[in-house]
């Protein structure tokens, strides 16, 4: 009876063991400050060494040490099943925006990534790829595979001082608490987090992402990709710019909700969609090709040119006027000088999206040539 009991305890201590060890976090490189955090997360570090490995874009065009270490230690690991699975699912349009939504939307402990189907399926911020619950958990299993095969974990932790400098480097740069609180006493609105989450591998910019809570409070992301570098330092910001990526993506999750919707009204608004017939051409080099996608660009870029101007001054105004401009936004002034109207007039319009009605008439009477 005795050694039976020593052997139940044995496998009692065995199991706790065992799970002890599965929820074990990796050692994520984070700075937090109340509710900012900058980052590098392995989740999408993850999945931007295997968009890399399986060579689709957007990816950095830079060449630096952190990414020739990545390739030469992944580079046998480029026919696993989960690298084969990405390239397949990008031709069929999980791209961009997509696979990051789809990984911050799992829970990684050390060695297991695990989906959170119910908190994917409440966002249409970015549109759904994976409708098929089959499909997501052979996604989630090979991805699992390729940690354990490649030993993923130690090579994040290997790299950790790494990922410590480029956090380092950023947070002497952007002062990104105040960022937050100039988005707040814009917009009107608060949120629930704020993450910077900067990833070496992909394009230079980022995505602008929100993870809707249970509350009222959503999670905000801006993953960002190097602008630039500097003696092999890389550059999460634009150096004469240095706040205008994070007030770009961040401004996503306060204005996609109003955009998208109203998606019917906005798709029969003739005079919306002859302004963006007009520029068509120069929407599609910014990977824009609806009315809806261009509707919310154009007010995303003017929002943040105003936000400049208000908190960053006059000089860096200009220039973000100039940039939009070069893009193709060339009707930027005029919906700028609508939104001075809710700058002096916050009493009448204590939040973003109770003038979100002006924002509309503007752009619809703006005369096309």
């Amino acid at each position: 009876m005795k050694k039976k009991i020593n052997c139940i305890l044995i496998i009692i201590l065995a199991i706790l063991v065992f799970i002890s060890g599965c929820e074990k976090e990796i050692n994520v490189v984070k700075y937090e400050e109340g509710k900012v955090t900058v980052s590098v997360d392995p989740r999408i570090e993850l999945i931007s060494i295997i968009q890399t490995l399986a060579e689709t874009k957007p990816l950095t065009r830079l060449t630096f040490d952190y990414k020739n270490n990545v390739l030469d230690y992944f580079n046998e690991y480029r026919d696993c099943p989960a690298v084969k699975s990405f390239k397949k699912y990008n031709l069929e349009g999980f791209g961009y925006g997509k696979p990051m939504y789809f990984m911050l939307c799992c829970n990684y402990n050390k060695g297991l990534l695990s989906f959170n189907e119910k908190l994917y399926n409440k966002q249409d911020q970015i549109g759904i790829f994976f409708k098929d619950k089959n499909k997501t958990n052979d996604f989630i299993h090979q991805l699992n595979d390729f940690i354990s095969v490649s030993k993923f974990d130690d090579f994040f932790d290997s790299n950790e001082d790494c990922y410590r400098k480029y956090v380092a480097a950023y947070k002497k740069i952007v002062d990104i608490v105040d960022v937050k609180k100039n988005l707040e006493q814009y917009y009107g609105i608060e949120q629930k987090s704020y993450n910077v989450i900067l990833a070496p591998l992909i394009q230079a910019g980022g995505y602008g992402i929100k993870i809707e809570d249970e509350e009222e409070l959503d999670d905000i992301y801006c993953i960002m990709g190097p602008i630039d570098m500097n003696n092999n330092n890389l550059l999460f910001y634009i150096e004469d710019l240095p706040k205008y990526i994070e007030y770009h993506e961040f401004s996503h999750s306060f204005i996609n909700p109003l955009v998208f919707k109203d998606r019917d009204k906005i798709n029969k608004n003739y005079k919306l969609a002859k302004l963006f017939k007009e520029v068509q051409s120069d929407m599609q080099k910014n990977s824009i090709g609806t009315v809806e996608t261009f509707l919310d660009e154009y007010i995303v870029r003017t929002a943040v040119a105003r936000l400049i101007n208000k908190y960053e001054g006059e000089d860096y105004y200009r220039r973000v006027i100039e940039l939009e401009k070069e893009n193709g936004f060339i009707y930027i002034e005029e919906l700028c000088n609508s939104l001075e109207n809710y700058e002096n007039n916050r009493d009448k319009y204590p939040t973003f999206e109770s003038y979100y009605d002006e924002i509309i008439k503007c752009l619809s009477n703006i005369e096309t040539e």
